[in-house]
């Protein structure tokens, strides 16, 4: 996650610091009810958590940089999949955004393509997500149910809700936009279930790419 994370925040940084994706404000907001040094206190532990990540990493002889190239590439094969996937679950070819390609918006887009990968993932799938799972878990272990159902059920509530999301944010309602992002939100918590929150960021970043600069 770290390159891109950093790529982000150079490129946000030096052509668009007023971008910042829904769920990312979502966050800050958050951590503004904790006080000023909240922001500085959530960075330093970040920092220390990638330091502690990364001596783990070599102290166990992982092949890091073989695992980023192989993480990179499956979000980029998902990435460009995931339009034309989500468009024929949804059945719906109709939908498309209007955006200006214009050579001074093409970097904002870039900026807004990352950020959506990162922090869209992080809430919907890494956080919002597993809390489903780990509630689902213990309901079906309570009622005797297979644990399938805790995984599929969080799969597709926390689509619903990430597709709504952008609605909230204040995009005017389109059905067949809501239920393209649903499909979108299924495939990418299945990616999630099977091969982790890494590969579901690369592809939800490639995506956004592919789809403002095509």
């Amino acid at each position: 996650m770290l390159p891109l994370w950093v790529v982000y925040i150079l490129l946000r940084g030096q052509v668009a610091p007023a971008e910042r994706n829904g769920a990312e404000w979502l966050l800050l907001e958050q951590l503004d009810h904790f006080g000023e040094h909240a922001h500085l206190v959530v960075s330093i532990a970040f920092a220390a958590t990638v330091l502690f990540a990364a001596r783990s990493l070599l102290k166990r002889s992982v092949p890091w940089s073989r695992v980023v190239a192989v993480i990179a590439l499956e979000g980029f094969v998902y990435g460009v999949m995931l339009g034309p996937i989500s468009t024929l679950l949804s059945s719906s070819t109709s939908w498309m955004l209007s955006t200006s390609l214009a050579s001074d918006e093409i970097l904002v887009n870039v900026v807004g393509s990352i950020g959506a990968g990162i922090f869209e993932e992080l809430v919907f799938r890494f956080g919002l997500m597993s809390l489903l799972v780990w509630l689902g878990m213990r309901a079906v272990r309570e009622w005797g149910l297979p644990p399938v159902l805790a995984y599929l059920s969080a799969v597709v509530i926390s689509a619903l809700i990430f597709s709504w999301f952008h609605h909230l944010c204040g995009e005017a309602y389109d059905a067949d936009r809501f239920l393209f992002r649903t499909m979108a939100g299924c495939v990418l918590g299945l990616l999630m279930w099977w091969r982790g929150y890494g590969v579901c960021v690369y592809t939800h970043t490639v995506y956004n790419l592919y789809f403002y600069l095509s």
